[in-house]
């Protein structure tokens, strides 16, 4: 089986049963029974007023306003849907938003905890659930395509109380 780009349909099926007595897959449904199906529900949640203002904001290309305040990498919105997307997930993905109203460091940890789970929609439904679940002694698998939103939701978990286990690329 040494020239690939020459098999026949015959020759293929051939090396197809020499391979499957060495090659293993698995599928769930296969090797645990005891899983309960899965079950996905689409909720649909409001934006907090912060982030309808940061959504305007980007849209309106207001440089001036999504970069009050900051010192470093600046808001430069070459690519809009990202940037909307870090809107519509927290506000504080954005330095000015951070600094303007979760920055505080003298703050107290009931605030900064109403701070972050108020500024986002999301975050105001997930603390629902999450609470709900870890009274009921529920284990939850988050998942997130940004990292600093992961940084959000470590804070987020920290200042809650909840043990989790964190899983990125630094890990």
């Amino acid at each position: 089986y040494k020239n690939l780009s020459s098999f026949n349909e015959n020759e293929l099926s051939n090396l197809h049963m020499e391979l499957r007595p060495h090659m293993l897959r698995r599928v769930i449904k296969d090797v645990e029974k005891s899983l309960p199906p899965k079950i996905e529900r689409i909720l649909r949640v409001d934006m907090s007023p912060l982030q309808k203002q940061y959504y305007k904001w980007i849209l309106e290309r207001n440089f001036r306003d999504l970069n009050k305040g900051v010192r470093g990498n600046q808001v430069s919105l070459l690519n809009i849907v990202v940037e909307l997307k870090k809107c519509c997930n927290h506000p504080f993905l954005f330095e000015s938003a951070d600094h303007g109203y979760g920055g505080d460091s003298e703050s107290s940890d009931s605030s900064k905890l109403e701070k972050i789970v108020f500024s986002s929609g999301k975050l105001v439904i997930l603390d629902k659930l999450l609470v709900r679940l870890h009274e009921t002694k529920h284990r939850v698998l988050i998942f997130s395509q940004m990292v600093r939103m992961l940084d959000i939701l470590a804070q987020y978990m920290s200042l809650r109380g909840f043990q989790f286990q964190r899983l990125d690329g630094s890990t």
